[in-house]
């Protein structure tokens, strides 16, 4: 008996595959056709109708489907960019969500003392980060695995090359004056918006802040790669999106798309400079009331928060009077209890004011 030739190797191979799966009849035809789709291959070849035919049928003799390698690159992009994005909304969102939906955890509520705060206010995070520090904590759990996720199937999209509403050409640097000023080649506009984003957010995710209390400078010296994951994270993307929005040449986009996108450029700007401005400086500084209360524990506050049943408290506290021991030149509220939590007008630049104004309804 003779061996099968390619055409009947091929029309069983389809015919097996076809039965149980269309996806996979769809990917039997990139495989078995030229790269640029099954219409490019050369209808006066031999045997190129024979097996285009082969290919495209099935048992039930479907509709003949043509799809190009391009199409399908962008198809795979696009769902993995959306899956990204659903990841870090859902890490952002549920993280924020459980923060004030346990607001009244007795954790949240209890002072250095065991006591209750003396404003009548929970402890809220004065930032995302702080709100996330610690990683065995349910929301620091949530944003570290959604956020990583995110981070990760936003740089398997590949999105900068594969969408032609973002693609801008390899031959564009990410700074266009730099290879002319080292007359060299940099890195390309598409490459950045592929890997420095991503690479910020996997920072901010990774590298945690810690409370004010417990920030020495040891912590501190990690800060530059926190602040600077999140400048990748947002100001690598927003200058490569108004790159693109303003001078990307190769770009096709829309006229509504090219709108809602510099829509959502100015609001991610307004943000940020919001941002930047509340965590410039300390409610205090700034003689806004009424800002965090930190104090100096000694033995006394931790007999009294034992007193209180409050162990884990007193815990803490015997850590903060080790560190204030054996640091004595630390500069407040470093190695202190928290005393009291935040109320009035440096809630709300903390950027609880919502919150505070539907559950306590006065501002101050």
């Amino acid at each position: 008996v003779s061996p099968p030739s390619r055409h009947q190797a091929v029309a069983i191979l389809a015919q097996a595959v076809c039965k149980y799966s269309r996806p996979s009849r769809l990917f039997i035809m990139l495989c078995c056709s030229s790269p640029h789709g099954i219409e490019s291959v050369p209808a006066g070849s031999k045997g190129a109708a024979t097996d285009r035919e082969m290919l495209l049928s099935s048992r039930n003799q479907a509709p003949r489907v043509v799809i190009s390698a391009d199409s399908m690159a962008a198809y795979r992009a696009s769902r993995y960019m959306l899956a990204g994005i659903l990841c870090a909304v859902v890490g952002g969102a549920y993280s924020t969500f459980i923060t004030y939906r346990f607001s009244h955890d007795y954790s949240r509520n209890l002072n250095m003392e065991g006591e209750p705060f003396p404003s009548g206010k929970a402890y809220w995070p004065p930032s995302v980060s702080s709100m996330v520090s610690n990683i065995d904590s349910p929301q620091g759990k949530v944003w570290l695995a959604f956020m990583v996720t995110s981070s990760i199937l936003t740089m398997l999209s590949w999105y900068p090359f594969e969408l032609k509403n973002v693609y801008c050409g390899e031959d564009v640097a990410f700074i266009p004056c730099l290879p002319a000023c080292l007359k060299s080649k940099t890195i390309s506009m598409n490459t950045a918006r592929t890997f420095l984003p991503q690479l910020g957010m996997l920072g901010v995710a990774l590298i945690h802040t810690a409370p004010t209390n417990v920030w020495d400078p040891a912590q501190d010296s990690t800060l530059i790669f926190h602040t600077g994951g999140a400048t990748m994270w947002i100001g690598v993307t927003m200058y490569t999106e108004i790159y693109t929005l303003g001078f990307c040449e190769t770009a096709v986009i829309g006229s509504c798309e090219r709108k809602l996108r510099w829509a959502c450029v100015v609001l991610a700007g307004i943000g940020g400079a919001c941002y930047l401005v509340a965590q410039s400086d300390n409610p205090g500084d700034l003689g806004i009331c009424c800002d965090i209360e930190y104090r100096p524990v000694s033995m006394e506050t931790v007999e009294k928060a034992r007193r209180n049943g409050a162990f884990k408290i007193a815990e803490k506290n015997l850590d903060l009077m080790e560190g204030a021991k054996f640091t004595p030149n630390a500069t407040a509220p470093l190695y202190q209890g928290m005393h009291n939590s935040a109320y009035g007008w440096a809630l709300a630049w903390y950027g609880e004011a919502v919150k505070w104004a539907v559950h306590d309804g006065v501002l101050g």
